[in-house]
């Protein structure tokens, strides 16, 4: 075998004599003395003193002023590193206020889905659920809906939102049986066994589910005609139509598997018409370490924006539901399905908006939380109609009520209102009353008209005049507690209070003539604090707001309320002016924002308008404080205390309520970072960002001013950081890791000393390249915004898509869009430094504990050489053999590559027990591999737990072997032999082209990691594999090498002095430790 690589080893004095370098000599003699610094068997306790002594403290003293950097960036990276931990676990911007949800579930398992139905009966099960006490049939024959669980989730998890379903479908039908007429006959819940896989981190498990599921549903359909032909309900007297559709929900990845179903060849066309999807990122990928995961999102999202163009899901209704800010698994930003289905088709909502529930939710108390769990089975009861093929009313339909069941009514346009027409006259009423300005009623006040009208106690409803006359173009704004109306309080029952608006015409003195024209949707604003019992039912004031334009041609507006009354409540109505939204530009540090009150007519609800970019990043805190108006200074308490919400206008997706907040965040759920393919083109006109609205709906008569200081929630910033740049971390920490091992490299071959990976790190550190990274994650940004701007009429929109999708992405703008990308570099090279430290101390108690072995069974002692014998070339190409076969049949490549860097690490500890130039060599290798760790493991634990259930079938490409050849080369060489050096001083063109492309190899995967994989961060596996391979071609060069006649005979032993500047800024030693290092080696 070739010696190149251990004469190349000089022992640092001779190096020092024969190049004349003192930067040279005093960085190999640090590594020297490093190396024995352990006191030898054969040393005297004299030299063990003395070296004990000389180490004691000048040393230590020095090794700290050399890492200086480094010990900074370590203390750095943990402070911030436990202060976001910290603010991830107790800084979250919302409460957990979930109830807990109790069932009495039975799975019934579906034994004859088996091999005759689909391939994979071994693997995947199907169950029927039934709820005990209310399902009396084990057979399905009501509507079919389909669970379909998410990453690592069980079929279980359908319990509670199936047991609130059968709940509350009994309760309905006790109140109104004639509706089993009209196709409410409740629903049959299965649910899937998925083996509990990580379809989050595996796409062939995504494809596999979703193949699983199309043969479930045509087994489902198929049990249908037999079961209602042989079971009726006791009361049923209509005839139902077969089911012809199923309706799916999937949580987490369970909406991709369903997404990902519509687009394999043995989907059936219209089986599914009604998808809800709880949780699930269906924008992106939440952690891209498969390219395969990438792959099949970018597949299904293109299939699912032009489908509905096409026709193939016209009648398809798709539901995003999200758990918003306390969902530390997935990033809400990806739940939003408004750029992948038009609005006729589909809504995304956050479970913090949804009416009666108003609360966040972690990623699985969105299927436990009883709140939602009773909202999800009111909405699919309201849908359902087993007089359809579909099981389902009409798409249109089913959309209007499904906003009305999700969105808050204020949100809705006016074409959303119910409109009908009746004629009334003062015949109708209990009495009549014109009110100038406000309607103001309380208990005392209905009591008196009530008293006052015994002569028509039959009727049930008052009537109060607001006149009209130059009201053109306001509104009016009516604010009312329910319990008013209501002559019973229960804290478990709200009164269902049904107002309505009239025009209104004087025909003379006594009689009005009234036309009612809308019953409007009410607003519900929930008086909720955080801490309140969620067993008890939130109660909440009703508002409406509607336009006075549609009541022209009357000269009255009627108000018509029922005459009944409790002992507490208020209503206030009134026609104001139409509150425009205040915009306000939030300041780099703090605003403050001013809204003075109304003078004389009513304005309940002013809006205030926050310009600040769609930065997801950022959590913004707002200090609310309300002044008194000067008339309300004898009051004691207003009739209600502010009431606050945060929306985002026109895309609907966030809303939220505050009552009575002294201060709150608001946290920002935009679009995510990056785009997704084509969605410039197919986005709808109102999904553009336009800012936060926040609504405040005070008492007029007690407020006069509110005032608002607003300023930036660092704390609370902190963990939405780590949850929506960790993949950043990881693409950013292998570029770290490139850079060490190349300036080690480059140290190597100018020099001929090769630092270990906390020196290099410490020299990166020190000589500039920090400044420049942070320089570059400065202007990427900048840069990326400015070029697509001046392009954007020249390049397509794929081309503007793949351009903001590079390095960090770009959304929004401000000081963040720089901030962020900096503080990720810098917690980057803290966390390499951590893995660096790591690695290092675990080789060194390994290197210790073999050298204490080898000292016992009398094997190689400290000090010698490791040579390869003659029997590496055998053992080679036995673990060549090997390695191929196992590779090829039956394990992964992600196996093997574990068991390589396995086997380095234990390489890199026995080397170290004797060469330390050649440990570093192999350290800094296992730190470069280290940062493929993380994109073998998906594979392997899906690989195990395919094992665990006998499934042998894998995806071809888990075998190819060209995804861990350069590894595993590499690892064979470097195992024995040192890399060799390719100064400049070697006057071969072979030497001088192989150095050129040995730090362009390094450039291009830097550049690579930089820009591509902070999106795609799986490259970063086949980057490494590649940069590997080169270094193995590299290590059989020499053998070409020694038989150049120029590399011969013009290959110096020394290295040139010019080319010492890669260790310029080691230490200088004294004398007495060079002298004593000397007689040590």
């Amino acid at each position: 075998m070739p010696s190149a690589p251990n004469t190349q080893e000089e022992p640092s004095g001779s190096r020092h004599a024969s190049s004349g370098s003192s930067s040279s000599s005093v960085y190999s003699s640090q590594l020297t003395a490093r190396a024995v610094s352990p006191p030898a068997q054969h040393i005297s306790e004299q030299s063990s003193s003395q070296q004990t002594r000389c180490w004691k403290q000048p040393h230590m003293q020095k090794m700290l002023r050399a890492h200086t950097g480094t010990l900074v960036l370590v203390l750095v990276t943990l402070a911030v590193g436990l202060l976001a931990a910290h603010s991830y676990f107790t800084g979250q911007t919302d409460r957990p206020n979930c109830a807990m949800s109790y069932s009495r579930p039975q799975y019934i398992e579906q034994t004859e889905f088996g091999r005759s139905w689909t391939r994979y009966s071994a693997k995947y099960k199907l169950f029927l659920y039934r709820e005990g006490g209310y399902d009396v049939h084990n057979t399905a024959n009501r509507i079919p809906i389909l669970f379909i669980p998410g990453n690592a989730g069980s079929h279980k998890q359908v319990r509670s939102i199936a047991s609130a379903t059968a709940t509350a479908y009994v309760e309905m039908l006790g109140k109104s049986p004639e509706l089993l007429d009209k196709g409410c006959v409740g629903y049959d819940f299965f649910t899937l066994g998925l083996n509990e896989e990580l379809t989050a981190l595996h796409g062939y498990s995504i494809v596999e589910q979703a193949d699983f599921v199309n043969d479930a549903i045509r087994y489902i359909l198929a049990q249908y005609p037999r079961a209602r032909a042989r079971y009726r309900l006791p009361s049923q007297t209509a005839e139902f139509a077969l089911p012809e559709s199923v309706v799916v929900i999937g949580h987490s990845m369970g909406g991709v598997v369903a997404r990902t179903a519509f687009m394999l060849p043995n989907h059936i066309p219209g089986s599914v018409q009604a998808l809800f999807t709880l949780s699930t990122p269906h924008n992106n990928p939440t952690a891209s370490l498969e390219w395969h995961v990438e792959q099949i999102y970018s597949q299904v999202n293109q299939f699912w924006r032009h489908g509905f163009h096409n026709g193939t899901l016209d009648n398809v209704s798709l539901v995003s539901i999200a758990g918003g800010n306390l969902d530390s698994m997935i990033n809400s930003d990806y739940t939003y399905v408004g750029n992948l289905a038009p609005p006729r088709n589909s809504l995304s909502v956050l479970s913090s908006g949804i009416n009666d529930v108003w609360l966040s939710q972690d990623h699985q108390s969105v299927l436990w939380c009883a709140q939602m769990a009773r909202k999800f089975a009111s909405l699919l009861i309201h849908i359902m109609d087993a007089r359809q093929p579909s099981q389902l009313i009409p798409l249109d339909q089913r959309m209007d009520i499904m906003r009305h069941q999700l969105y808050p009514a204020i949100d809705y346009k006016q074409s959303d209102h119910i409109p009908y027409e009746r004629i009334t006259s003062l015949d109708n009423y209990r009495y009549i009353r014109e009110v100038e300005g406000a309607v103001k009623l309380y208990p005392a006040d209905m009591r008196m008209l009530a008293e006052n009208s015994q002569e028509r106690r039959n009727k049930a409803r008052g009537l109060h005049l607001l006149p009209l006359f130059g009201a053109r173009g306001h509104i009016i704004q009516i604010i009312y507690d329910p319990w008013l109306f209501s002559d019973t309080v229960r804290d478990y029952d709200e009164p269902n209070v049904q107002l309505a608006l009239l025009g209104c015409n004087r025909t003379s003195n006594e009689n009005v003539h009234c036309k009612t024209l809308s019953i409007p949707t009410v607003t519900k604003l929930p008086l909720k604090q955080d801490g309140d019992d969620p067993r008890v039912s939130v109660h909440a004031l009703h508002y409406i707001e509607y336009p006075v334009k549609e009541f022209a041609g009357f000269s009255y507006l009627g108000v018509e309320v029922p005459v009944k009354y409790g002992s507490n409540g208020f209503l206030r109505a009134a026609i104001t002016e139409q509150p425009q939204p205040r915009s306000f530009k939030l300041g780099t540090t703090s605003t403050s924002i001013k809204i003075p009150g109304n003078k004389g007519a009513l304005q309940v609800r002013n809006r205030v308008r926050l310009d600040v970019p769609e930065t997801p990043f950022v959590v913004l805190n707002a200090k609310i404080r309300v002044r008194r108006s000067p008339q309300a200074a004898l009051t004691a308490s207003p009739q209600f205390a502010p009431i606050v919400r945060q929306s985002d206008e026109e895309r609907q997706f966030e809303s939220k309520f505050w009552y009575n907040p002294e201060s709150v965040d608001l946290a920002i759920h935009g679009r995510g970072a990056y785009f997704s393919a084509d969605t410039l083109s197919t986005a709808p006109e109102d999904d553009a960002w336009t800012g936060i609205y926040m609504d405040f709906w005070t008492d007029p008569d007690f407020t006069a001013e509110i005032a608002i200081a607003m300023s930036i929630n660092w704390y609370s910033s902190l963990n939405r950081l780590i949850k929506r740049y960790d993949m950043a971390l990881l693409a950013l920490s292998f570029v770290w890791a490139c850079l060490v091992l190349a300036y080690q490299l480059i140290s190597w071959n100018c020099v001929g000393v090769f630092p270990s990976c906390l020196q290099a790190i410490e020299r990166l550190i020190r000589n500039g390249t920090l400044a420049a990274m942070l320089v570059a994650a400065a202007i990427s940004p900048v840069v990326q915004i400015a070029v697509a701007h001046l392009m954007k009429s020249v390049w397509s929109d794929a081309t503007l898509v793949q351009w903001n999708n590079l390095f960090m992405g770009v959304r929004g703008g401000g000081f963040t869009l720089v901030l962020v990308p900096m503080l990720v570099v810098v917690m980057a090279l803290g966390f390499i430094i951590c893995q660096a430290v790591a690695l290092t101390c675990i080789c060194n108690l390994g290197a210790l504990l073999i050298a204490r072995i080898e000292r016992f069974t009398g094997g190689a002692v400290l000090g010698e050489s490791k040579q390869p014998d003659s029997s590496v070339p055998v053992r080679a190409l036995l673990a060549t053999i090997m390695f191929v076969a196992f590779v090829s049949t039956f394990v992964p490549y992600q196996f093997a590559f574990l068991v390589i860097y396995l086997a380095q690490l234990i390489a890199t500890a026995r080397t170290l027990t004797t060469n330390t130039t050649h440990g570093a060599y192999q350290l800094g290798l296992l730190l470069f591999w280290t940062s493929s760790l993380p994109y073998c493991a998906p594979e392997l634990l899906v690989w195990v737990r395919n094992l665990s259930v006998l499934w042998f079938e894998d995806a071809p490409a888990d075998h190819n072997l060209v995804n861990v050849a350069g590894y595993f080369a590499l690892r064979l060489l470097a195992s024995y032999y040192m890399v060799p050096r390719l100064h400049s001083e070697q006057s071969s063109r072979i030497v001088g082209w192989m150095r050129i492309i040995t730090y362009a190899c390094f450039a291009t995967a830097l550049t690579c990691a930089w820009l591509l994989c902070t999106r795609r961060p799986y490259i970063l596996y086949s980057v490494s594999n590649m940069a590997s391979m080169w270094l193995a071609f590299v290590h059989c060069s020499v053998f070409f090498l020694r038989f150049s006649r120029d590399y011969r005979s013009k290959s110096p032993t020394v290295a040139s002095s010019k080319c010492s500047t890669a260790s310029s800024g080691s230490e200088n030693m004294s004398e007495a430790e060079i002298e004593l290092n000397r007689k040590l080696r």
